[in-house]
This record gives structure tokens, C-alpha cells and sequence, in this order.
């Protein structure tokens, strides 16, 4: 009877396999033994990583059977999104490179040129002619922020009203003389020193690099998904983590995240920018998600790459949180006036941020993911991060975009030290965190537009301008909303 009843057990569990992988194409996966036992969840999620490295034929199987043995169904995203990281990483690592051939390999060439000082004295040679649009009077060799090849000069009258053919031009002439490709910008002449009176006359330089391949590679997208699986995970134990109550959790142990609000608003950000790059003749590249261990998730990081105009940068680079801010603000209202039925208990006081600590400690799941995208939205658009950097840079110069966000990366840390030493130590572990987020994953300059010339709106400028100060007062490390009780 015991011998039958083993029978049943393992027929029965071989039947609820097959009915899994009943009508897929896709192949079972592999069993050691027909009496072998169900692996794990851990062994599970590991089989399929292993084979999603090795491009087994088999991994999307082992995928499906992971999934549908796990039985907590809030681990399932994240358990998938660490998996697949994990595989494509791996196999990114292990496999080498293809040989590059045909246009291909003409393109690797080109990229892998570089500007040096022999060049300069062949470009400035190129554009010493009366006939083209800027007549070169000096050259010098730029390494940093950006490498090439600095030419001073005069431009011909109306040569800066026909920016698309005045650049054209120059390439070209450039391009023949050095016998590679090359890409101009045109960038307006930064004074050092004192800062020039507004009846001073503006003055436009010529810079000259190799053009840079950017495409969307596997690599970017690995990171990205692994980057996505440590924010599901850290937002998912929230709650249920010693570590995260320790370094100051705002959700009471065991409360839980409102997940779908918070990644659709991530959701919403990058397809805001994605449509923006895209419309605007910028790229758009994968984010880096960035984790709390306060929060869950701090919002995304995307690679800045060069766009055509200031106001073409400075649009990208708002894209994302004002989308954010939009969406967060429609998730407030509907919580407060409506309700989602789904509640949330944070610490009392709350000390990490002064809006979210206005919220009630049994708050509304909406309510919360709101607040929280306010939260994520507001700290992208600091001076010292990607985007506030790009919008100060296409509104006051790159010069003064360096300067202000060299002093913020200072002075917000050093801000929330003067907030702990006299409100709670909770204060400094979200501007120490963002300041660490910042130092590693953030790019150190971001790229100069491809023409400087053309002015910003003073719509755009009004509206960028009270989006840089709502933000630096949401993220502001202090209890400013006790300040009305002093």
C-alpha cells in the first residue's frame, strides 16, 4: 500500500508537469532520475540561469517550471529578473567576441580613431579658407570633459543662421583632410572669471571629435534588468528586512511595498524620455534602477547621450521626472479622494524626508506611491544628478552646471549631517546614500549638446527653473514642515 501510494505521489506530480509544458513547443526539462525529488525554489531559479547561460534550447522550460514553483507570487518578478540578469550576464562574459566584417568592421575602425596633436594642425588647415562658413585662427587638443580637437575663429554673416548646413559643411571639409569621419558641435565660448555683463556679445567655438557609435547593446540590458531585480528585491523586503529597519525603513515590519504603483511610475518615467529622445533626435539607453534601503527604490538613472540642441537636452532631461511628477500626483488623488483598499503602516516620526513624513502613519497604498514618486522624481533632478546637471548646463552653461554641482555634492551630504545632529541620525542616510549612488553609477560630465547657438524658450526656461527649485525643496534634508511650530 505504501509502494502504491509512493506510485500515485510521483505519478501524480509527473502528470502536473506535463499538463505545465502541455501544448508548448518548448522542450521539458531534463531529470536526473524518473524517482528524483522536485528541486527547490533556490535550485530552481538557479537550474534556469544556468541554462539561460549556456543558450540551452531547454531554458525557457526550466523558466516556467521555476516559475509556477514558487509559490510566492510576489518573489516571481523579481526571482525572474534576477534569473534572466543573471544568464545573459553570464553568458555576455563567457562568450567572445564575434569578427566584425564589411561596414561593420569599418565602423569599429572609425570609432577606435583618435583625435591627437598631429590632427590638429590639419584641421585648423582644413578650415583656414574664405569660401567656407568658419575661417579657423587657433586649435589646441581637448582631452576632458570631452576628447578633441578646440578650433577658435570667425564665422562667416549668416552662417549661424543655417546651423544644419553651416555643420555639414564643416564635417565634410574636415572629414576629407584627416581622411576619417568626424562629428563638429558648436559650442558657445565659456569666459573664466568674472561673469560677463549681459550686453556682452556672444562668441562660438568649433569642436571637432570622432563620432561615437551608440547602440543599444545586450550589456546595458543586462545591467538594467539586474539593476530592476535589486530594487524589486530591496522594495520587497522592505518590511521584513532587519538590515532596512536598522539603516532607517520607513514601512513598519511587516507592511509591504505597493509594487505595481512604484513600477509603473518607473514605467512612466523612462517612456517619457524614450518618446522625448526619440522625438527630439536624441538616444535613449536602458537605466540603472537604484535601490534604498529606506524606500525600496530611488528612481532610475539614464545615460546621458549628446542631443541636437539645449533645448533638446534640457527637454530629455525633464522629460522623465515631470512624467513622474504627473503620474504621482494623479496616484495622490485618486488614494486621498477615492482609496485603494490597500493600506500601509510607516514609523512615526519619519525621518528621512519632510513631505513623507505629513503623511498619516496607517497611509493609503496609493497615497504612499505617490509620495514616494514625488520623492524619486525630486532627487533626479537635483544639480549634482544626470538630469538637474543637463537642465542647469542647457540653461546657465557648462561651466557654471560643473561649479554648482561640485558644491551640492558636497553640501547636500554635509546639510543632512547639521539635520541629524539636531533632529535624528535617520536625516543624513538618504542624501549619504544618494551622494554614494551618485559617485558610482552617475556619469561624471554629461555631453555638450550638437549646437549651443540656439537659445532656450523662456517658457522652457520658466518651467525648468521651477522644476530645479521644487525639487531641491521636496528633497530638502530637513523637517522644514515643523518649522511653522518654532
Amino acid at each position: 500500500a505504501a509502494g502504491a501510494g509512493a506510485g500515485g505521489a510521483g505519478s501524480s506530480a509527473a502528470s502536473r508537469l506535463s499538463a505545465a509544458f502541455a501544448g508548448s513547443e518548448l522542450l521539458k526539462p531534463e531529470r536526473d532520475s524518473p524517482n528524483s525529488e522536485p528541486p527547490k525554489v533556490t535550485k530552481a531559479w538557479s537550474a534556469a540561469a544556468k541554462r539561460i547561460a549556456q543558450s540551452r534550447r531547454d531554458a525557457p522550460a526550466y523558466v516556467e517550471a521555476a516559475w509556477y514553483g514558487t509559490e510566492a507570487w510576489w518573489l516571481r518578478p523579481a526571482a525572474y529578473a534576477l534569473a534572466v540578469s543573471a544568464g545573459v550576464t553570464a553568458r555576455l562574459w563567457t562568450e567572445p567576441p564575434k569578427a566584425a566584417s564589411g561596414s561593420d568592421a569599418q565602423a569599429a575602425e572609425v570609432s577606435e580613431e583618435r583625435l591627437s596633436i598631429k590632427h590638429v594642425a590639419a584641421a585648423k588647415g582644413a578650415l583656414r579658407r574664405i569660401e567656407l562658413p568658419f575661417f579657423a585662427t587657433r586649435a589646441e587638443l581637448q582631452v576632458r570633459p570631452e576628447s578633441g580637437i578646440v578650433m577658435g575663429g570667425n564665422f562667416r554673416a549668416g552662417a549661424l543662421e543655417n546651423l544644419p548646413n553651416t555643420i555639414a559643411v564643416l564635417e565634410a571639409t574636415i572629414s576629407e583632410e584627416l581622411g576619417f569621419p568626424v562629428a563638429v558641435k558648436l559650442l558657445r565660448v565659456e569666459v573664466e572669471g568674472p561673469v560677463a555683463s549681459a550686453s556682452t556679445e556672444l562668441s562660438y567655438e568649433v569642436f571637432v571629435m570622432v563620432p561615437k557609435v551608440q547602440t543599444l547593446d545586450e550589456t546595458s540590458i543586462a545591467i538594467s534588468l539586474l539593476s530592476l531585480a535589486v530594487c524589486l528585491a530591496c522594495a520587497a523586503f522592505l518590511g521584513a528586512s532587519d538590515m532596512s529597519q536598522a539603516a532607517g525603513a520607513m514601512l513598519m515590519p511587516g507592511s509591504a511595498l505597493p509594487l505595481a504603483p512604484l513600477g509603473g511610475l518607473l514605467a512612466v518615467g523612462q517612456l517619457a524620455r524614450f518618446l522625448a529622445a526619440r522625438n527630439l533626435g536624441a538616444i535613449w539607453k536602458p537605466p540603472i534602477f537604484l535601490p534604498s534601503p529606506q524606500c525600496g527604490v530611488l528612481g532610475g538613472l539614464s545615460p546621458e547621450t549628446a542631443a541636437p540642441s539645449r533645448t533638446s537636452a534640457l527637454a530629455v532631461a525633464l522629460s522623465g521626472p515631470l512624467a513622474m511628477f504627473a503620474a504621482s500626483a494623479a496616484l495622490m488623488a485618486f488614494g486621498t479622494m477615492v482609496g485603494s483598499g490597500n493600506f500601509i503602516d510607516l514609523h512615526s516620526p519619519l525621518n528621512a524626508a519632510w513631505p513623507l513624513a505629513l503623511l498619516p502613519t496607517h497611509c493609503d497604498a496609493l497615497v504612499w506611491a505617490g509620495a514616494q514618486g514625488f520623492l524619486m522624481a525630486s532627487m533626479a533632478l537635483l544639480p549634482h544628478s544626470p538630469d538637474g546637471r543637463v537642465a542647469v548646463q542647457s540653461l546657465l552653461g557648462r561651466g557654471a552646471a560643473f561649479k554648482i554641482a561640485e558644491v551640492f555634492s558636497y553640501a547636500y551630504p554635509i546639510l543632512s549631517l547639521l539635520s541629524a545632529y539636531q533632529n535624528g541620525a535617520f536625516w543624513s542616510f538618504m542624501p549619504f546614500w544618494w551622494a554614494w549612488l551618485m559617485i558610482n553609477f552617475a556619469s561624471n560630465e554629461p555631453p555638450s549638446p550638437k549646437e549651443e547657438v540656439t537659445e532656450v524658450p523662456i517658457g522652457a526656461s520658466v518651467v525648468a527653473y521651477m522644476s530645479l527649485i521644487f525639487a531641491f525643496l521636496f528633497a530638502y534634508p530637513w523637517p522644514l514642515h515643523t518649522l511653522g511650530s518654532l
